[in-house]
């Protein structure tokens, strides 16, 4: 079923670029924070408390696996990883909903920072002296992208290559391509104590965060957070099987023909949409979004 969304265009899609708008908001205005901090020479201290280091958890600071995601390191840092947040999550929360949208992103920032973490020791027994911190949104944009390419790996998208050639390529493909430089920058600069300024342990685990959250929560249809907490979809042998006994026919015929009528029905719908994503809506709900649609292109 295809159709043009135009009454999601105004609602659904305008809640969804709300989410996105706030997040990129949010670390825009700390960078611009971070650089008020550097000028008054306070910014080591602000990362300090907020960046990801291998002894902040040991020292108490138990929120720095998420708020490292919030600090950057220079302009053009802030400006690549909100311009893959932009582009990956407005392709992703149509599908998702903006509550799953949520968990998947912040689920790729804590396991890339877990991955940083254990990585840090490694190098740190084979480098001693050592340290360092991490800072950065690339864990959850790299798990955008794992994520994506799960959902729809043989979809063409246009991307920058080297944000001036544009290419065609399916994000199975990238996210290969992704995975290869992680793995190679991981192995030979990241554990060699090299002194890049790419942590590409968080990417990884970005990446992993990414896939196991489609694997093991989306495509299962196992949601948190909700009204009830953990909602899981029942196998179909384990729902019970009707009675062979036959039942009266009923016929049922629901009248939605009064456009205010509709219009409720449609934004209960949007509303179910926002938070759970268009894979949740019934095939009654569809039909319905399908006829609120032939009304408004009548008009």
């Amino acid at each position: 079923m295809i159709y043009d969304r135009p009454y999601m265009s105004t609602s659904y899609d305008q809640r969804a670029k709300n989410v996105l708008l706030w997040l990129i908001g949010i670390n825009i205005g700390v960078f611009i924070l971070q650089s008020i901090f550097d000028v008054s020479g306070l910014r080591g201290m602000l990362e300090s408390w907020f960046a990801m280091s291998s002894n902040s958890l040991g020292s108490g600071k138990l929120w720095t696996p998420i708020t490292y995601s919030f600090l950057h390191g220079n302009l053009m840092h802030v400006l690549l990883n909100m311009l893959g947040l932009f582009f990956l999550g407005r392709a992703v929360l149509f599908d998702m909903g903006t509550n799953r949208f949520l968990q998947a992103y912040f689920a790729a920032v804590l396991l890339g920072a877990v991955a940083w973490f254990l990585s840090s020791f490694i190098v740190a027994a084979s480098n001693p002296g050592i340290t360092g911190y991490m800072l950065g949104a690339s864990a959850g944009v790299s798990g955008l992208l794992a994520l994506f390419a799960s959902m729809h790996p043989n979809r063409e998208i246009q991307v920058l290559l080297f944000l001036i050639l544009p290419i065609r390529v399916k994000p199975k493909i990238l996210a290969w391509i992704v995975l290869g430089i992680s793995v190679f920058g991981f192995l030979f600069t990241e554990l060699q104590g090299g002194s890049g300024s790419v942590a590409h342990s968080a990417h990884l685990g970005g990446m992993l965060g990414g896939w196991l959250y489609f694997r093991q929560i989306y495509s299962k249809n196992v949601e948190f957070g909700g009204a009830g907490g953990v909602s899981i979809k029942m196998p179909k042998w384990l729902k019970t099987k009707p009675s062979k006994k036959k039942q009266p026919n009923y016929n049922y015929k629901v009248n939605i023909s009064q456009p205010r009528d509709l219009k409720v029905e449609v934004d209960r719908i949007l509303d179910k949409i926002n938070s759970k994503g268009f894979g949740s809506l019934t095939d009654k709900e569809k039909e319905i979004l399908d006829e609120a649609g032939d009304l408004l292109k009548r008009r």
